[in-house]
């Protein structure tokens, strides 16, 4: 099931870094000395410069981020947050570094704070925030989320609406929201493409395919409206159609991870696992924090017998989107056909189950994998007992 993708703007965050022409180096503070910091305040100008240079010492980290642990680029960012308090850079780049180590709670929580204001930043903010709580599926908290998004900016905010109401299940609500920028902006990409996505979950792929294309003349380079395209495809039972789109999509913009994503997925359906493998890892660096990438990787790391990277993958999906019940099936899968761990795997499908808001039709595979955990189950307790005799 494919579902709207929303994108960290990370150079928002790495804009500050390439401002920095020459970093002064700084060693982390004791935790002594912080405390003593805390207790007798310096005065403003030592405290701003202070600041300046936690900010221009965990910037220069952001920079090596891919050989820095997530963990200690999180605490250099905690550091220039503590002595900038308040919405601003700092918080943003602290956000991002704590969605990056895959600490979505806490990512979102930041996210909040730092879209606490206007402009492009604070938007970008409530953006990600507005993400992640439908990763969790917490409508009222994606709503709130919009609502900070559109007093950051009205105009991308109210586009926002409407991929959010449709991430939501909402596709009338999706409608309505992006008819309202349409009649505004009749060119505007993102809400030809929401409305055209809404009109496809309604069963009208006739009326997406002139929206489709209708957001493709608007802009020829965006990926947007050829992935919409290749939903279109999708639902009508063409794969062919499908896999030329996704590839166009890729094409068009080789740093879009929802294009690298989509191809990587069609690839593993066609049966070319190594090459899916390369543009879901690739999909994974574009966007660290994407749950759909991250579950998707998994799964084909598991069907080229990566048993062990295949677990790692899965569990930083369940990390980033903790009530998606979906990581919770292929993680079944794999400890049950992997690991031959039928009491984890029965774990994993009960999660499944009790996070899915529908039960799974009779015909769905869960089932016949509960049944086959607790036949193992049940045959390793025999066993058991025979031993002891």
């Amino acid at each position: 099931m494919k579902q709207a993708i929303f994108l960290i703007a990370l150079t928002a965050a790495c804009a500050h870094a390439q401002a920095a022409a020459a970093p002064a180096r700084v060693a982390a503070a004791p935790a002594p000395v912080a405390k003593v910091e805390a207790e007798t305040p310096p005065p403003p100008d030592a405290r701003s410069e202070r600041a300046k240079r936690l900010m221009d010492d965990a910037l220069l980290a952001q920079t090596s981020a891919d050989k820095l642990p997530p963990e200690e680029l999180v605490r250099k960012f905690q550091a220039a947050t503590e002595a900038a308090p308040g919405p601003g850079p700092a918080l943003f780049d602290l956000a991002v570094a704590l969605d990056r180590a895959g600490r979505a709670e806490e990512a979102e929580k930041a996210y909040r704070a730092a879209a606490q204001g206007k402009g492009e930043l604070a938007y970008t903010a409530a953006e990600r925030a507005a993400a992640l709580a439908v990763a969790r599926g917490d409508a009222g908290a994606a709503r709130s989320a919009v609502e900070l998004a559109a007093a950051a900016a009205p105009e991308p905010g109210r586009v926002l609406r409407a991929e959010v109401e449709l991430a939501l299940g909402d596709a009338a609500a999706a409608q309505a929201a992006a008819r309202s920028v349409l009649a505004r902006s009749p060119a505007d990409v993102r809400a030809l493409c929401a409305l055209a996505r809404a009109h496809l979950a309604q069963g009208s792929p006739g009326t997406a395919k002139v929206l489709a294309r209708r957001a493709a003349q608007a802009d020829p380079d965006d990926p947007r409206p050829l992935l919409i395209k290749a939903d279109i495809a999708r639902a009508e039972g063409d794969p062919a159609a499908e896999l030329a789109a996704v590839r166009a999509a890729a094409k068009a913009d080789e740093d879009s991870s929802p294009a690298a994503l989509a191809l990587g997925r069609v690839l593993f359906e066609h049966g070319q696992t190594g090459e899916a493998i390369d543009l879901l890892t690739r999909a994974t660096e574009l966007d660290p924090a994407s749950f759909p990438a991250r579950l998707a990787l998994g799964q084909a790391l598991a069907v080229a017998g990566e048993t062990q990277e295949a677990e790692r993958r899965l569990a930083q999906a369940v990390a980033l989107a903790p009530r998606a019940p979906e990581p919770h099936f292929a993680l079944a899968q794999l400890k049950l056909d992997g690991d031959g761990d039928a009491q984890a795997a029965l774990k994993e499908a009960k999660l499944f189950l009790s996070l899915s808001m529908q039960p799974p039709p009779p015909g769905h595979p869960i089932h016949a994998l509960v049944q086959r955990c607790e036949e193992k189950l049940k045959q390793h307790a025999q066993a058991s007992v025979v031993q002891t005799k």
